[in-house]
């Protein structure tokens, strides 16, 4: 049986999880894509002597839970909360990013596959990797790690995905955490507010100005703003000064 690595909360929880595990009783286990579902699950069949195919049911709808099996998986978190109550013990498995301690056990168990070990170990590339956010998780940190196409994009790997599968939102607000970490806890009072929600604005406007190739009447009429409010956000957020301003 391999061994579930790392010291974080998560991974003694999947190790008690392993650990406590009956043959007679049923088992939920969720999490994102790539956090370690189906390796938890293959592990739980071959401790309580199952057979995988029989035993092992991924849950993509509700109804996937009236099939036969004892072990189930879910990418789905609202359908972890509808279904964990059905189940003997369930558990939802931590993103990568939420167990940076297991990082380096991680990156160590992944190396001994790489041709890239060397580079690896290297300062600047476990800076990379470390502040990585991993959204698709283990699973793309051993492609990162163990592939020569993984490496080579390292750190966007997944980029294309990422883009269209998280929500700007959700993208956002990863971002801030990120930069309140670096501001710090001493800071002060200051229009800090007033100047991100500005970025924001900037970047949505001029967004929305290539979208209507540059046309003001277009893109204020897209925006549903008067075209002389949009002259003025135009010179107010640094987009466009007065002689630049298209006519259009």
């Amino acid at each position: 049986m391999k061994k579930i690595l790392g010291d974080s909360e998560s991974a003694k929880a999947m190790r008690q999880f392993l650990r406590e595990a009956v043959p007679e009783k049923s088992y939920l286990i969720g999490g994102e894509y790539g956090t370690g579902k189906g390796f938890l699950a293959k592990q739980l069949a071959q401790k309580l002597k199952k057979d995988e195919e029989k035993s092992i049911v991924r849950v993509k709808t509700e109804s996937d839970f009236r099939k036969r099996g004892s072990i189930f998986t879910t990418e789905r978190r609202d359908l972890f909360e509808i279904g964990k109550n059905r189940f003997s013990a369930s558990l939802w498995l931590a993103p990568l990013r939420e167990r940076t301690e297991d990082l380096a056990a991680l990156i160590g168990f992944f190396a001994k596959d790489s041709e890239f070990a060397d580079e690896l170990f290297q300062n600047d590339k476990m800076a990379l990797l470390t502040a990585y956010w991993w959204p698709y998780n283990i699973h793309e940190l051993k492609r990162v790690i163990t592939t020569k196409e993984g490496f080579k994009l390292l750190p966007h790997a997944n980029i294309d995905r990422v883009l269209q599968h998280f929500s700007a939102p959700e993208l956002i607000e990863k971002k801030l955490e990120e930069f309140w970490k670096h501001f710090g806890q001493s800071a002060e009072s200051s229009n800090i507010y007033r100047l991100f929600m500005e970025s924001l604005e900037k970047v949505f406007v001029k967004s929305a100005l290539d979208h209507c190739d540059g046309s003001i009447g277009r893109t204020a009429k897209l925006l549903d703003i008067h075209r002389n409010t949009l002259t003025n956000k135009l010179q107010k957020l640094g987009i466009c000064d007065e002689e630049s301003i298209p006519d259009s």
